[in-house]
Order: C-alpha cells, then structure tokens, then sequence
C-alpha cells in the first residue's frame, strides 16, 4: 500500500500527519511503514523523530533513485536499499531526504517525459515493496518534478488541511493537478484523493468550525476527522517524537484528542487503501 501526502502549500501539517499516521500503522495495526522524505533538505521527517543528526550526510542518497546512473548505482552497490534506510524508535522506518534532491528536480526536466514521472514508481515497486505493508510519501509544498513522482507512485493521496481562504482554494488547485496527471497520455497513472481532513482546528472558534463543516461538504466520500490544535505536538517534535509515544497522563485534553484523530485518520486510510 502507498499514499503521499501532499498539497501545494507548507505549514499545514503534512510531516506531523505523514508521522502519526505511520507510527499508528505500526502500533494499531502491525504493518511494516517506511516513510520518504521527499520534501527538501530540513529534514523535518528526521526531526519529527529525533534522528535528525544521524542522517545529515546519507552515504546512501534518495536524490540518487531519480538520476541517469541508478541502475548502475543499485547493481554494483550492496545493500544500497539497506543503507538508505534508517530505524526510529517508534517502529518507523524512514529514507530522509538529502541536498541532492534540488538537482535531481532541475535534472529531470531534461529527461523526456515518458521516461520523467515513472523513476521513484520503479523504485518502490523494485526495492520497497518486497520489504514493506505501507509506503507513506511526504513530498515538498510544490508542483515540481520530484512531487509529480511521488503522486505518480503512490496514487493515493492524503491532504491535511488547516483553516483558511488559501488553503480551501489549495484543495481546489490539488484536484486540477491530480485531474491533469490522470489525462496524460504519457502514462497510465490515477492518482485520487483518498483523505481529506483539517487540521490545526481550535475548538470552539467560527473559522474552525465553518472549515470543517465545508471540507465535509465539499468532501463527503473523503473527509476524515479533523485534528485539534495541541501545544502536546510541538513539544513533542522538539523532542523527537510523536504524539503515540506518551501516556495518556502525559497528554493535555487537546493532545489526547490529536492523538485520537491521527489513529481514526490511519484506520479511515487503511480502509480506502485496502479497498482500492
């Protein structure tokens, strides 16, 4: 199974939601969850899990799967795979991302279409899948080479929403761009919107609550519960960990109903993907 989570805007939450969802796969439903971090060189997956240092400098580089050499690269390297990947203590693996990515995105718009969109597909169903239940994506806040890949191989697409006129209108703009990429004729790929759902929502307020009431108008076979602004996952992050890895006695009220919603989010993800 695979899902990306995307949409044409940061800051609203697609690494905390690709986090959560993987560590509740792991915990609730026992799945091996491997996790990409396509989105740029922060390494924000890698903070979210307190591995942040460990990965600085991958002798073993994701940007690699999307160059001319990567056949030769996985053939005369051993245990390539192996070394891309890297443990967490929350029972997620994850591939961080690297500085390579930024020229691996100028790089593939001289490769001919045809051959532009399918490389990290190839990669997942050659080197991931054999390994692995779930391959969650987090791929950058843009329409780029490397997030066409992603939504190219994972067909499945989450997008965490927060509040707000230019996030709304963002949701609209991802339904063009999947719409697009299902009418090439180039290649034979159906991306679809499998999770829609808020996030960051202050319980309570008229902007918070109209959101929500829209997303599950204007999503109803989609919308997945919305997930509570929590000072529990920022503190959390700057830790190293997500939300799943505290008691409830740790938690405030805001984060054991943030914690809630991500294992309702995976259970309503899994669902869809397994229905597919």
């Amino acid at each position: 199974m695979r899902a990306a989570t995307y949409v044409p805007k940061g800051g609203v939450g697609k690494t905390t939601s690709t986090g959560h969802i993987a560590v509740s796969a792991v915990n609730h439903h026992d799945l091996e969850v491997v996790a990409l971090d396509l989105a740029g060189t922060q390494n924000d997956l890698a903070t979210q899990f307190g591995i942040a240092d460990e990965v600085d400098d991958p002798d073993a580089p994701i940007s690699a799967v999307f160059g001319e050499n990567w056949s030769f690269i996985r053939d005369n390297i051993d245990d390539i795979v192996d070394r891309m990947v890297f443990e967490t203590d929350e029972g997620v693996d994850i591939i961080p991302a690297d500085e390579g990515l930024g020229g691996a995105d100028n790089n593939l718009a001289n490769v001919p279409r045809e051959d532009r969109y399918g490389k990290l597909d190839a990669f997942i169903t050659d080197e991931l899948a054999p390994r692995y239940d779930l391959v969650l994506l987090d791929l950058p806040g843009k329409e780029d080479n490397i997030t066409i890949n992603g939504l190219f191989a994972a067909e499945n697409v989450v997008a965490p929403l927060k509040p707000g006129e230019f996030e709304r209108n963002q949701a609209k703009n991802l339904e063009t761009e999947l719409e697009a990429i299902r009418d090439d004729a180039d290649h034979d790929a159906s991306p679809q919107l499998q999770l829609v759902f808020a996030t960051m929502i202050e319980k309570g307020t008229n902007l918070s609550g109209e959101f929500e009431a829209e997303l599950e108008k204007a999503y109803p076979d989609v919308a997945g519960p919305s997930v509570t602004k929590a000072q529990d996952i920022g503190n959390e992050q700057a830790r190293g960990r997500t939300l799943f890895a505290l008691e409830d006695d740790e938690l405030y009220a805001t984060g054991k109903r943030a914690r809630d919603s991500y294992r309702k989010l995976t259970n309503d993800l899994l669902d869809r993907l397994e229905a597919r």
